[in-house]
């Protein structure tokens, strides 16, 4: 008997979306029973079965309908819906029983499983690393403008306090100033061999060093210190927070949060010799949300907003831009028909024409850009050639 503790998020197709309203609040635990049956080899097998049935035990635990579908091709994409869900998830499950039938050539998998409701809360940090390894483990710029009276304006508290946060719960946040440094030093290796078309790449900072950029505007004012009592140092603080999220290459918004403005009355000696240690405590505990009247406004809420974003994505599909420089009108119509009959792609739109330009191709896709540049140059090949690549956009240039 195998038992698993590690919270593993299953996914869910609705009939009706609309008709289902279910936060991460919403009640606790129910322990339910999956089954899950597969066909082909029984190493295959095997995981689909566990997938099909971890599937099954969010749809009785979250109390949703699914769409039960009639062929599993490719395993890692059905894994991937198994992984994510804003609909209910499996904290832990039990294998119960699990068999192969050799003649029908099929692997049967029971599980006993206690599935919460929603997606997991931010202190699910096994559950959060989950959602963010799959997809791709995104790297996190924080980029926050401090305008705190009182305090140097070169103070990086809100920034510092942010990364904190975005990395206790698995997101991996990179350091602007180490990669510049980084950059600078292969800038200088490119010019001692003579290339110095690939110094001046590596200088302009036009490669995609992150995908999302955090950026805040803080603002604040440390007040006056005043003495309402002997030997009794008082100042008052006030803040307030605007955080966005942004795709990098993109420009999309992810995520938007504006926190309440907070004001603290600070005592002791503290406000006097150490303003910014006492700034930093305050911005941590709006931030964080130390209070309980803090509980649900704070910048966690901006990291429940992305990663609510990339659950619907991975269940639903993300918008890809593609751009093709010079393409003719047949031939974009063309694509265009053939990515609308193309497998994990829900929707094509075509934004831009331009035949001497660029023209664009939005597309939302359950498949990440790489295989969707694979099945573009499926189409396009003969004439094109892939130009650039990342997360949210794909070039493609004329041969």
């Amino acid at each position: 008997m195998k038992i698993f503790n590690l919270p593993i998020i299953a996914a869910v197709f609705l009939f009706s979306m609309s008709s289902i309203q279910v936060s991460a609040q919403d009640a606790g635990n129910n322990e339910v029973t999956g089954t899950g049956t597969a066909e082909g080899n029984p190493d295959t097998a095997s995981e689909q079965a566990l997938a099909q049935a971890l599937r099954d035990a969010v749809r009785k635990g979250a109390g949703v309908d699914v769409m039960s579908e009639t062929k599993v091709e490719n395993f890692q994409t059905e894994y991937d819906r198994v992984l994510t869900s804003s609909f209910g998830y499996v904290e832990k499950y039990e294998i119960t029983e699990q068999k192969y039938d050799n003649k029908a050539k099929t692997y049967t998998v029971k599980i006993k499983a206690v599935v919460k409701k929603g997606t997991p809360g931010m202190d699910n940090v096994m559950a959060l690393r989950l959602i963010i390894k799959r997809v791709e483990s995104p790297r996190v710029l924080v980029a926050c403008d401090e305008k705190i009276i009182g305090l140097d304006n070169k103070s990086t508290l809100a920034n510092d306090t942010l990364t904190e946060m975005a990395q206790k719960n698995g997101f991996e946040v990179i350091d602007k100033e180490a990669v510049d440094i980084r950059s600078e030093k292969e800038a200088r290796r490119d010019e001692l061999l003579g290339d110095d078309k690939s110094a001046k790449v590596k200088r302009s900072g036009i490669a995609n060093q992150y995908d999302i950029i955090i950026t805040g505007t803080v603002t604040g004012e440390l007040g006056a210190i005043e003495e309402p009592f002997p030997d009794m140092k008082t100042r008052d603080i006030s803040l307030g927070f605007n955080l966005k999220a942004l795709w990098a290459d993109s420009g999309e918004t992810i995520a938007i949060a504006r926190l309440p403005a907070a004001t603290f009355q600070a005592k002791g000696l503290d406000p006097v010799t150490l303003p910014n240690q006492l700034a930093r405590k305050y911005l941590a505990k709006v931030l964080e949300g130390q209070d309980v009247e803090l509980k649900e406004e704070n910048a966690y809420k901006l990291f429940r907003k992305i990663i609510s974003k990339w659950i619907t994505e991975l269940d639903l599909g993300a918008k890809i831009r593609v751009e093709l420089k010079q393409i003719d009108k047949k031939s974009l119509d063309e694509l265009v028909t053939a990515l609308q009959g193309t497998g994990s792609i829900s929707y094509v739109w075509l934004r831009e024409f331009d035949s001497r330009l660029f023209s664009v191709v939005e597309v939302e896709t359950r498949l990440p850009s790489a295989k969707l540049a694979d099945a573009i140059l499926k189409k396009v090949g003969t004439k094109y050639v892939l130009d650039q690549s990342t997360k949210r956009n794909l070039r493609f240039m004329p041969k």
